[in-house]
């Protein structure tokens, strides 16, 4: 997911709204599954990454297709007030239509079963209470395999010390059986709930990964694809096989386990989890401090017990892996000794920018690279100053996103040997340009999506809210 448009508030929309300019029809390419199209689509995906990586012309491919319907785990639309009564309605925008033109959303079968029965309800609430309804422009849904969901309610007023708004709000939340987050500027409160999360639960290699995942933080939206995704990373990209049940088969060593295990922006510890089986030790660093504390709790409701999060970023990372680094204190605060760790495998999931030149540099390094992509542009450009020092072996495309432009690529990059790194081109920085050449005049939306701005934001302390704070 990435970062949000800004949404006109209710006094800057018109008072009402011109029939023509928001139809059902209108929404259609944004809402609709055409599975008839589907096969035709995701192969043009294909053929499109294929194109950019030409590096990869001699790889093993994989593509993984997501369900037709109903994929979606994480969906936001604004709330349009139309006049000052209680006709309102969802909207969403299309991206590629610079007048911002409201589009009306009646329903979304691109969204989960829990989505889609959770839609009408929330809005049915709103439509039916001033105190709920007044300035709410935008409404998310975070929903998991499991069941588990979350409905943020946003407004552009103060909801803080509204307790009538609290009491409206928790009664809904206990109706729908949901987590239910309130968010006005810098605050948000949690009701019904320990704390602004969902749990998830993956199916990965025959073995269940129970994950809990933030409001506001990044999350995998296509909860199949991410179950391919993180299997298809775990075993290093090469197909698992089995000559009596390829279900089932396990998932095989990216490396030997006599070696250790490097991963940048773990995020929650989505891939991490699955991928320590495989490693002796695994270092995980992440820059959100919410997720790198989620991520710990992740390992706790795992029972993994040989990996360390770090909070850095990837720069950071980069450093303290030098010979002469100095001393990092939330390495130190993290208990972790680089003396201990035999890395030699490096696994990323960047987002939409690609790597850093630092990240680049440190990965030519690493003798094992597999690196998961939502940007397959900025994969191939990454990719281009990898092949300096590695080669792709085998290669993917995941479709999280199907009836969209979009999707996830994945590598696994192999280094040479007898590679003379002082003989390697320094890690250039990328220009910073809108993408052309993969999603055409779209919006890039990285994982720094949905998150709330920098800054604090005060949590209100309610229903046992532990406390997660966005910072």
């Amino acid at each position: 997911m990435g970062k949000r448009k800004k949404t006109p508030s209710k006094s800057s929309q018109p008072s009402s709204i011109k029939s023509q300019a928001m139809t059902d029809a209108n929404a259609l390419k944004l809402t609709r599954c055409h599975t008839e199209e589907y096969d035709s689509q995701l192969q043009q995906k294909v053929d499109a990454v294929k194109a950019l990586i030409p590096q990869a012309k001699d790889a093993a491919w994989e593509v993984h297709a997501s369900p037709k319907t109903a994929f979606r785990l994480r969906c936001n639309f604004q709330v349009w007030h139309e006049a000052e009564g209680e006709k309102l309605h969802y909207v969403m925008y299309d991206g590629d239509n610079e007048k911002r033109t409201p589009l009306r959303v009646v329903d979304f079968p691109r969204g989960c079963a829990e989505t889609q029965r959770l839609m009408p309800l929330v809005l049915d609430a709103l439509r039916g209470d001033d105190v709920l309804r007044d300035k709410c422009h935008e409404v998310r849904f975070h929903t998991t395999l499991r069941g588990s969901s979350v409905v943020v309610l946003v407004y552009n007023r103060p909801i803080d010390n509204d307790k009538n708004w609290k009491t409206k709000a928790e009664k809904l939340a206990k109706e729908l059986k949901v987590v239910l987050v309130g968010r006005s500027s810098k605050f948000r409160i949690t009701l019904n709930g320990d704390a602004p999360r969902v749990r998830e639960k993956l199916r990965i290699a025959g073995k269940d990964v129970n994950l809990y995942q933030l409001e506001g933080e990044f999350s995998q939206p296509n909860g199949r694809v991410c179950e391919k995704m993180v299997t298809w990373a775990a075993r290093g990209g090469v197909r698992a096989s089995s000559p009596h049940n390829a279900v089932d088969a396990q998932v095989e060593r990216t490396q030997s386990s006599k070696n250790d295990l490097l991963e940048l922006y773990c995020g929650n510890g989505n891939f991490t989890i699955p991928m320590s089986r495989n490693f002796r030790k695994v270092l995980a660093t992440e820059v959100s401090k919410a997720n790198t504390e989620c991520a710990r709790e992740n390992l706790t409701a795992n029972q993994v017990k040989n990996v360390q999060f770090a909070r850095l970023n990837a720069k950071e990372t980069a450093d303290a892996l030098q010979p002469d680094a100095r001393p990092f204190k939330r390495l130190t605060e993290a208990a972790v000794d680089l003396s201990s760790l035999k890395l030699e495998t490096l696994f990323v999931d960047p987002p939409r920018a690609g790597l850093e030149p630092a990240a680049i540099g440190l990965a030519r390094s690493f003798d094992t690279v597999v690196y998961v992509s939502c940007n397959p542009e900025t994969l191939a450009d990454d990719v281009e100053q990898l092949s300096h020092t590695h080669d792709i072996t085998h290669a993917a495309v995941f479709d999280q996103f199907p009836y969209t432009r979009h999707c996830e690529a994945g590598v696994l990059l192999k280094k040479r040997s007898g590679v003379d790194l002082s003989t390697v081109p320094e890690p250039r920085a990328r220009e910073k340009k809108k993408s052309k050449r993969y999603a055409g005049k779209r919006k890039g939306k990285g994982k720094g999506g949905g998150q709330a701005k920098k800054g604090k934001v005060e949590e209100a302390a309610s229903g046992g809210d532990s406390g997660c704070a966005v910072s």
